[in-house]
């Protein structure tokens, strides 16, 4: 890439820009900041206070943004903000300006790190040449797949396969989709498990309970299940299973024996829920096909910067072409 190029990670919560160019074949992230998205009433507005804040003025932009990119426009699914890659070029002066889904940018980053930087879920071997499924839970529920196209470049699918349908296998779960399907008639993956939906399963495992419904943020629902409070360990346990129940499934629709990166702010704050045998079970159980997936492995990306890299590296190979 010629010079730096402006990247974006445009998330449900927050917003986060830098430049990023490759010195010396390594590609770097510099002037990173990082901006909460309910302080502003729009993807221009946060855009402006970055570009005025750094006085960066680079030629080309790169943003991924949470939600279904058609025709290089966008409304996020978790913000009614609506971006168009031909309004921001106009708007601010770039003279190229890409947008791509955010889980897209996550899957493409995924190439540019070494396997000893992600945390192990589950240890296994890695078919070669096999899709790697990058997926899991933020404030919504991504889902992307990573595969070597013909050509020696990788490349990445990208949907909305957070919105598939929720496959609960226990009590406590079908009474939880029971409530859920009552209330919003249909119930995702993303609807349980990501940051967007806990506020509704909580009042559900509250009615199941039969408990007062606080008002309780994430990190006192953590405190309460670690302080032993059956409920609300069962309702931590009850997520992070639907992720890997997700995963598991998604490994056997996309072959994806290449392995598993779970990614997302809830991923990481689940994890220790998400080694647990109960979960690896959940992953792998498929009855005559659990075979398939019993030597899948499974890491955690930690790192906040891997949409920015993923849309930098996704910019620079689209200038190839």
């Amino acid at each position: 890439m010629e010079g730096p190029v402006l990247v974006g990670d445009v998330g449900g919560t927050n917003v986060r820009f830098a430049l990023a160019a490759r010195r010396d074949g390594v590609l770097t992230i510099s002037d990173f900041q990082k901006y909460p998205g309910d302080a502003y009433d729009s993807f221009d507005d946060v855009l402006r206070s970055y570009l005025d804040q750094t006085g960066a003025r680079p030629r080309a932009a790169c943003f991924a943004l949470a939600g279904p990119i058609k025709n290089q426009e966008v409304t996020l699914t978790n913000r009614k903000w609506h971006v168009s890659s031909a309004a921001v070029k106009a708007q601010f002066g770039f003279e190229d300006v890409r947008l791509i889904n955010d889980f897209h940018a996550m899957a493409r980053s995924v190439p540019e790190y070494a396997v000893s930087s992600f945390d192990v879920i589950f240890p296994g071997t890695p078919e070669a040449g096999a899709p790697v499924l990058v997926t899991g839970p933020g404030t919504g529920f991504g889902v992307a797949t990573l595969f070597s196209g013909p050509d020696g470049q990788w490349q990445v699918l990208s949907g909305e396969g957070g919105h598939m349908a929720y496959a609960p296998r226990t009590a406590v779960e079908f009474e939880l989709t029971r409530l859920l399907a009552r209330d919003y008639g249909y119930v995702s993956n993303e609807l349980v498990a990501s940051g967007s939906g806990l506020e509704e399963v909580h009042r559900a495992f509250c009615e199941i309970y039969g408990r007062e419904c606080l008002d309780l943020s994430p990190e006192d629902m953590r405190l309460r299940a670690d302080e032993g409070d059956e409920m609300f360990r069962a309702l931590i346990e009850v997520r992070a299973l639907a992720v890997m129940g997700a995963a598991g499934d998604l490994v056997l629709a996309n072959g994806a024996r290449g392995g598993v990166v779970l990614a997302g702010g809830v991923s990481e704050r689940l994890s220790e829920f998400l080694k647990t045998p109960v979960a690896r079970q959940r992953f792998v159980a498929r009855g005559p096909m659990s075979g398939y997936l019993e030597d899948c492995p499974v890491w955690l990306m930690r790192d906040a910067a891997a949409p920015l890299i993923g849309a930098a590296v996704y910019f620079e190979q689209l200038s190839r072409i």
